[in-house]
């Protein structure tokens, strides 16, 4: 029935809403007739279908992108990186920010956050580390520490490895990671692992990891780790 709801593209010709309204025409192969609406902006897609929640992910996926939800989630943790909300219990704050505000933050790094999105989805042959620590802190880095990507990835590529790693202290934690993937007793928290991912980054970029002989994060006695950056 024509009920009057568009069928919406932008001003680049992008589809913004209709998306499954089309597919279905085509899965049907019947036609229907609904209005065109043309020439709209693309930021007004986060307004469309609020009856139903859409994640983040899927509002980037919406815009074209591949691995959106690799994406979604190195968006998120970069910003609370940014933001400093982290912790040791469950590895984020509650920082009280909507889709449209993250899709914001997204807006302004769309090709770098889609790269480390990607480099995060290419890192589960060892699905070790979760998308959203690869991919967030490589952004994080890139963008707001000052490294190169290359050497941020050769990192991550380090500790998302079946093989022994030379650097001692990437090694401590590709084992420690490995064994807590493989068991079924107990497993760390996501802050516990962010904590050890960035002690060692930190070990890795200043050379003091080679004396470590436990790579161990104990939330009652220490202060949860800040990443070492080259540019304030």
């Amino acid at each position: 029935m024509l009920n009057g709801e568009p069928i919406v593209f932008d001003v680049y010709g992008i589809l913004q809403n209709g998306y499954h309204r089309l597919h279905a025409v085509i899965k049907a192969n019947v036609p229907i007739q609904t209005f065109v609406v043309r020439g709209v902006e693309p930021e007004v897609f986060v307004t469309f279908d609020c009856g139903r929640h859409r994640t983040v992910g899927q509002l980037i996926g919406m815009q074209g992108f591949k691995n959106y939800n690799c994406i979604s989630s190195a968006v998120q943790l970069s910003y609370r990186l940014k933001i400093g909300s982290i912790n040791a219990d469950t590895g984020v704050k509650k920082i009280g920010k909507t889709n449209s505000e993250m899709i914001e933050y997204f807006n302004t790094d769309r090709d770098l956050f889609s790269e480390c999105g990607s480099f995060a989805r290419s890192m589960r042959e060892c699905p070790i580390l979760d998308a959203s620590v690869v991919g967030g802190m490589t952004h994080y880095l890139v963008r707001y520490g000052g490294y190169d990507i290359d050497f941020v990835k050769g990192f991550f590529k380090m500790v998302c490895s079946f093989d022994t790693c030379e650097v001692h202290v990437v090694d401590l934690l590709r084992k420690r990671l490995l064994k807590n993937k493989s068991s079924v007793v107990e497993k760390m928290n996501r802050g516990i692992i962010l904590a050890l991912v960035i002690k060692t980054w930190d070990y890795y970029i200043t050379g003091t990891g080679s004396s470590v002989k436990i790579l161990k994060f104990t939330k009652e006695s220490e202060e949860f780790p800040t990443l070492i950056l080259k540019k304030k």
